[in-house]
């Protein structure tokens, strides 16, 4: 089960998945880098969620 940071994280890396919101706005909502979503991204179209 996940805590709700990491739920948040799913949600917004679905979102910028399905081109519901930028990447770059995405960078913004967990207050992570946008290189780190663009990797959370990249795991995420590979293996899904784990």
């Amino acid at each position: 089960m996940m805590d709700a940071k990491a739920q948040l994280t799913v949600d917004v890396i679905a979102k910028v998945a399905q081109g519901k919101i930028s990447i770059i706005n995405a960078s913004k909502l967990p207050s992570k880098s946008r290189r780190t979503e663009e990797y959370y991204l990249q795991q995420y179209q590979q293996v899904g969620i784990r």
